[in-house]
């Protein structure tokens, strides 16, 4: 059988024109190979028959079994059965990975001792191990026999992802919860939810079912599913949120309206600025406590009149730019009105209640109450927004992730919106992000300016991350 299907292969390529000048000359020497060729031609083109396994007909999964053994990611079952609910082991789903992966396998090396070089899984076990797809079990071992959950599997499957490059799509609700969600340990529920999202792993019952053991066929459905999420573009409504912190500031002067215009051009959805107030509480634009890194100018802003900080240039040393004025926080909702961005906004200090009375007159005049995030470091800020406003989206900005900090977000919950937690990626772990999963909480990671790493966070649970330099063609290319 495998030898049949190798044979397609090589008639496949050769009719295509795949196989070299030299290779068609060989074949050419012996009639009957030429002939054999001919005749698997015009099978494969006429009616590429499906493997004729006596255990797989009527079976769910029969069409993925018939495409995981033609493309080699699973080998056929003794004679003609495949065994499709036979269980998985680790040895056939690295194999399995690596042959999707097309993944050129080292020689085989002894680093277990229940894994010699002669076994038929020990090169894809290695490739495995170096690349961080998969570790061993227990005291030098692999285990290549034992079954594979789906929590395993999972955990497998996104390490690939990572390696790969490729970034998961969001394909279903984020709000989902499931009811075993204490089943799984910390990285397997994190790895299961984010494969749920992507379709590639179904839920049953309303139940994630970490510890169930995964099939021959399960494996065959996982693979073609992943396959497809890995050849094909992820479209723009199941890409994750990525955010431009104080507009597209590698060109224009931060939290300006010219960094926000190139953030717009730039296909980001989601911006996020800084709020500050002036001495006569005027709502403006301004990260830092002073003017003096960003403007021409010096001192607080809070003890400047809008109308002196308009005299000063807020270039922040960008060349072009000179003459760049301080922007209100009307000029930005406005700007975030028309041109349809989705703003973070930072309430960098303490707000009073007719401050934020204020802000969210403004944002409700331009028609954008429920299309803004209220972020702050201040969780005082966040508490007046809930109470005032129990449907306003909030997100709770942290420089480390703990339990402590979940459960201050968790608390900012009225039953009528949404929860972020905003924090520092690096502090954001498996067992953080399973925390927010059972909480109810969403995640956010800031701030990200390399692919790999944007690729690994963007492959958890988190909803998205805010970026300086990324743009979300650099992530989805």
């Amino acid at each position: 059988m495998e030898q049949l299907y190798d044979m397609r292969i090589l008639t496949k390529k050769w009719i295509c024109g795949m196989i070299t000048k030299q290779g068609v000359k060989t074949m050419r020497q012996s009639k009957r190979k030429a002939a054999i060729c001919f005749v698997l031609a015009g099978l494969l083109l006429c009616c590429a028959p499906a493997f004729a396994f006596t255990d797989t007909e009527g079976h769910p999964a029969e069409a993925d079994i018939d495409r995981a053994v033609r493309q080699g990611w699973l080998s056929c079952g003794a004679g003609d059965r495949f065994s499709p609910d036979a269980a998985l082991t680790r040895g056939v789903f690295v194999t399995a990975l690596a042959k999707l992966d097309g993944a050129d396998l080292p020689p085989a090396g002894h680093i277990f001792s229940d894994v010699p070089a002669g076994r038929s899984c020990a090169r894809a076990v290695q490739w495995a191990v170096v690349n961080g797809i998969a570790s061993g079990t227990e005291s030098g071992k692999f285990s290549p026999d034992q079954p594979v959950t789906r929590e395993q599997a999972a955990v497998m499957l996104i390490r690939h992802a990572n390696y790969s490059g490729v970034v998961l799509p969001r394909r279903r609700s984020r709000t989902v919860q499931f009811s075993d969600l204490d089943a799984c340990s910390d990285s397997g529920l994190d790895a299961l939810y984010t494969l749920y999202r992507a379709g590639i792993f179904d839920a049953v019952d309303g139940e994630i079912r970490p510890a169930d053991v995964m099939t021959r066929a399960d494996c065959a459905v996982l693979l073609r599913r992943y396959q497809g999420v890995c050849e094909g573009t992820c479209p723009d409504d199941q890409r994750a949120m990525v955010i431009s912190h104080m507009g597209y500031s590698v060109e224009a002067p931060e939290n300006t309206l010219e960094a926000y215009e190139l953030s717009d051009s730039r296909n980001y959805i989601y911006v996020e600025t800084d709020v500050r107030f002036t001495r006569d509480n005027v709502p403006v634009l301004l990260h830092d406590e002073t003017i003096d890194r960003t403007s021409n100018g010096t001192g607080k802003v809070a003890q400047m009149t809008y109308q002196q900080l308009q005299s000063f240039c807020f270039d922040a040393g960008k060349d072009g730019y000179a003459g760049t004025a301080l922007p209100t926080f009307r000029q930005f909702i406005q700007l975030c009105a028309e041109r349809y961005l989705h703003p973070y906004i930072e309430l960098k200090s303490t707000v009073s209640g007719k401050q934020l009375e204020q802000m969210s007159d403004i944002v409700a005049e331009y028609g954008m109450a429920q299309h803004i995030t209220w972020i702050s470091f201040d969780y005082s800020n966040l508490r007046s927004i809930c109470r005032r406003y129990p449907q306003a989206e909030v997100g709770y900005v942290r420089s480390y992730a703990d339990v402590r900090t979940v459960e201050q977000t968790e608390q900012l919950k009225t039953g009528k919106n949404n929860v972020y937690l905003c924090a520092k990626y690096t502090t954001l772990t498996s067992s953080v992000r399973a925390q927010c999963l059972r909480a109810g909480i969403y995640l956010e990671a800031w701030t990200i300016d390399e692919r790999r790493t944007a690729v690994q966070q963007l492959n958890t649970s988190i909803q998205g991350i805010t970026v300086d330099r990324l743009t979300p063609a650099d992530i989805y290319r």
